[in-house]
């Protein structure tokens, strides 16, 4: 019970911050929006174990998971990601995560001994058809596709799936590893690897000067989505893999698509459709047979 409490949490707050990468993705740059939010998480990290002096307590391997997991889902995976919020919206892109317990059921049968049900096929097929359903809108308003969102949708799911793999393979192996620390490594290298980058492409990856750019309003917005995507809904998800059934924690964070879509109707980014109710509804359907077998 408490893996979903935390599952919910990571759920709702990282909706939320979601919307905010989308506008700051394409204001700026996706590169930019996921260089910033990895320095605002791992700062919150290390702030957090600091006060709370929480031990750290984890083997060298461990450490190598974390690193890559890191890089991998919160570096690679996310700037996909972003680039996905820029073209799609954050509602849309987050209906794509429909596809992420599929891929940790089959992971972890093989990784975890964890039990795989083939219903889970059944419910890709209602999320495949929820993707055409926002592709072909897209289509009729801007005879367009949006393939290449799409593309960078499923590509960051599959690289933050591997992220997340990597952590839950983390944990297995450091029984009193806190997720707060795992988190740090996490964003650390996330935060590392931009910067190395940076030394190299200067003109291409800067975090400084965009920031200026930013109104006051604009730069307390950043970093407030930052920490809550980044930090509250991180701590949240790592809480939850590491007590949880990891395709049934994927399954609950996939009602994300729905608050975020609310939040964006309520806001006004976005009309609800013939296309987008299509969507929602299968979405549902395929969240339904996920979460109830």
């Amino acid at each position: 019970m408490t893996s979903i409490f935390f599952a919910m949490g990571s759920t709702f707050t990282f909706a939320t911050a979601s919307l905010y990468f989308a506008e700051f993705s394409k204001k700026l740059s996706p590169v930019w929006m996921n260089y910033f939010k990895a320095c605002i998480a791992f700062l919150c990290f290390v702030l957090t174990i600091l006060i709370f002096q929480i031990p750290i307590t984890i083997n060298s391997g461990g450490v190598l998971l974390l690193v890559l997991s890191g890089v991998t889902g919160l570096m690679i995976g996310d700037i996909f990601l972003m680039s996905a919020f820029a073209h799609l919206g954050s509602g849309r892109v987050l209906m794509i995560f429909g596809f992420q317990p599929l891929i940790l059921g089959v992971a972890s049968y093989f990784l975890f001994n964890e039990t795989f049900e083939w219903h889970r096929l059944v419910a890709v097929i209602f999320f495949v058809m929820c993707i055409a359903s926002f592709s072909l809108e897209s289509f009729k308003e801007k005879g367009d596709w949006e393939l290449k969102g799409i593309f960078f949708g499923v590509a960051g799911v599959f690289l933050d799936a591997c992220g997340v793999l990597m952590t839950k393979k983390a944990f297995e192996s450091n029984a009193d590893l806190s997720p707060f620390v795992a988190n740090a490594i996490r964003s650390g290298a996330t935060m590392f690897g931009f910067f190395l980058v940076s030394l190299l492409i200067p003109k291409i990856i800067q975090l400084k000067a965009p920031f200026l750019t930013l109104t006051a309003r604009e730069k307390k917005l950043a970093v407030g989505a930052s920490a809550l995507g980044g930090f509250v809904a991180l701590a949240c998800y790592l809480n939850a893999i590491r007590y949880g059934h990891l395709a049934t924690i994927s399954a609950i964070a996939g009602t994300s698509p729905l608050f975020a879509t609310v939040f964006e109707i309520i806001k006004g980014r976005k009309k609800m459709t013939k296309y987008l109710g299509f969507a929602i509804v299968s979405f549902v359907i395929g969240f339904v047979i996920l979460f109830n077998h």
